[in-house]
């Protein structure tokens, strides 16, 4: 056998190997971001949530047609009033759709009264404005890094808070689900969004038992378990039903979901560019937005809203006075 045939033959290996694709590169930073953090590379404090234009996705627009593939969905479909919906039946109908056409997300909802579009110095702006709670300007409030300063501090306390209280693996071991419970049960300003799979209660938050709102439809890479991490659209969701026991019942009767950014940042330093307010805005992910009218007496058709009593089950929840008295601490500090 000839010394070329021998196993363990030392040969000239390519100094350069060509990528096959365009996201090798971000798959491979990932392991470089849990060593060394977004300042292994100058670039990565600018790295962003994946916009949804880049591909086409099948949506619904302000035109009050059916549903189409477009270009535009995410950041300019912020900018539209929402696609006109006046009847609960319909809205099933254009959600299955949605659904349907766009297999490859997971599809997650979140309901509000109000479209708040408020610019990065809490003045009016064009698109609307689904920040996580710590980067959200009030309208009354101008743009000021100290604030979320402040907040960062808050969120920090109520952590510690949070691990003496409840005395959970989980909590004590990972940051993003101590966040996810701050935020869900109204702690304090977290870098996190509340959102959910559940049509019932993102619609129940944005017109109650009647009236008028907004319904979002977001479009997530599909979820993959407890914290589902995606380098690729550079965010995570955390599923809090996966998280808290049942007697934590707030997060289970609401089918309570957290989306927030991948790598999170947890101090001013770390959001995006040092920018203050400005942060990631979720309506990046937008894949199609609801304008609600049901003041026609949506119950005809079946809907029901779901019960102040199980949105919110404090009296039953063997967690919410945990949290409640991590929040008087805080006000009281």
């Amino acid at each position: 056998m000839t010394n070329a045939g021998k196993r363990g033959t030392n040969k000239r290996q390519p100094s350069v190997v060509r990528r096959e694709s365009p996201w090798d590169w971000l798959r491979d930073i990932e392991t470089q971001i849990l060593l060394h953090g977004k300042s292994f590379c100058p670039t990565i404090s600018y790295l962003a949530i994946e916009v949804l234009s880049r591909n086409h996705i099948f949506a619904f627009t302000d035109d009050p047609g059916d549903i189409g593939a477009w270009e535009k969905t995410g950041l300019p479909l912020a900018t539209s009033q929402g696609h006109p919906v006046n009847s609960y039946l319909e809205l099933l109908h254009k959600i299955a759709a949605l659904q349907y056409h766009n297999p490859r997300f997971q599809i997650l909802f979140r309901g509000q009264s109000k479209d708040y579009r408020l610019k990065r110095t809490g003045k009016p702006g064009a698109h609307s404005s689904l920040y996580p709670s710590i980067l959200r300007a009030a309208s009354d409030q101008v743009k000021d890094t100290s604030v979320l300063l402040e907040r960062f501090k808050r969120l920090k306390k109520a952590e510690d808070s949070l691990k003496d209280k409840l005395r959970v693996r989980d909590i004590h071991q990972n940051q993003i689900v101590r966040w996810a419970i701050l935020q869900h049960y109204e702690v304090c300003e977290t870098p996190l969004l509340d959102v959910t799979p559940s049509i019932q209660t993102a619609l129940t938050f944005a017109i109650g038992d009647g009236g008028s709102g907004f319904l979002y439809a977001f479009a997530f890479p599909q979820l993959t378990g407890v914290v589902s991490v995606s380098v690729e659209s550079m965010t995570q969701v955390i599923d809090l039903c996966r998280v808290c026991p049942p007697n934590a019942r707030r997060p289970h009767f609401q089918y309570g979901m957290l989306a927030g950014d991948y790598p999170a940042y947890s101090s001013v330093e770390e959001t995006h560019g040092r920018q203050g307010m400005i942060g990631n805005n979720f309506a990046c992910r937008l894949i199609s937005k609801f304008s609600i009218d049901a003041t026609n007496d949506w119950s005809t058709e079946g809907y029901t809203p779901v019960s102040q009593n199980v949105l919110f089950p404090d009296d039953v929840d063997d967690w919410h006075e945990a949290t409640q008295e991590v929040k008087a601490e805080l006000n009281a500090s």
